[in-house]
């Protein structure tokens, strides 16, 4: 099936190119990557260990996974200085809000469903952390001040009840070479040379338009400065 990806608009078709596939079964899946020795099979815990405690504090970047009471997924990406997530027991992980696009996806799906998945990483660490369990949101005054920066509280925060954590190996950042200096000049094959908003706007004229009115060709300068302004 061939798809002209550059006048897709709007909800999908009756059929897409998803249907010139068919699903496998999880017994078809064993059979091609086999199973994982103990060592990996056994490697969960309940609980966060000292490494793993270390490993978040020292964490810049990572993911946070909700998903709705249908099971429709988010995935948000979160960025903060080191030591903001914390770790409030072995078993209890505080991350912070900061200003942002006020969708609130990730409160929408939590008070619908409270699952959670998170990926941490930790810049120059080929590994990751992951941390799956419960989840709900706060307001608390005194958290808040805790999970601040820059001088400024957090404006919500999410109180994560651990139930599983492992780390996962560095395949993954490895074939991304994520932590080396991109000599692939990859964000440039992205953005042809321009930048994010740029071509953001360029593939949704249409609809930045109705929204955005006349603003729509500042989005990009209006973007970098709360970059600057407000990020916290």
């Amino acid at each position: 099936m061939s798809v002209d990806i550059g006048n897709a608009r709007g909800a999908a078709p009756e059929r897409t190119a998803a249907d010139d596939y068919r699903p496998i079964d999880m017994a078809r899946v064993r059979e091609v990557l086999g199973y994982p020795p103990p060592f990996i099979a056994d490697k969960k815990e309940p609980y966060l260990g000292e490494f793993v405690t270390r490993f978040i504090a020292h964490s810049t970047f990572f993911v946070l996974a909700t998903a709705d009471e249908t099971g429709q997924l988010d995935a948000s990406p979160k960025g903060d200085p080191p030591g903001t997530v914390r770790v409030l027991d072995p078993w209890t992980l505080a991350i912070p809000d900061r200003p942002g696009n006020k969708l609130a996806d990730t409160f929408e799906n939590l008070t619908r469903n409270p699952a959670v998945g998170l990926v941490f990483f930790v810049p120059g660490l080929r590994e990751t952390v992951r941390v799956n369990g419960n989840a709900f949101v706060t307001d608390d005054p005194e958290l808040l001040d805790r999970l601040g920066a820059e001088g400024k509280p957090a404006v919500l925060a999410t109180i994560v009840r651990v139930r599983e954590v492992f780390s996962q190996c560095g395949k993954a950042v490895i074939r991304a070479k994520l932590w080396q200096r991109d000599e692939r000049h990859l964000a440039d094959a992205v953005t042809l040379g321009s930048d994010f908003y740029t071509m953001t706007i360029a593939e949704n004229a249409g609809k930045m338009a109705r929204t955005l009115g006349d603003q729509v060709g500042g989005l990009g300068a209006t973007v970098e400065q709360l970059y600057q302004r407000d990020l916290y």
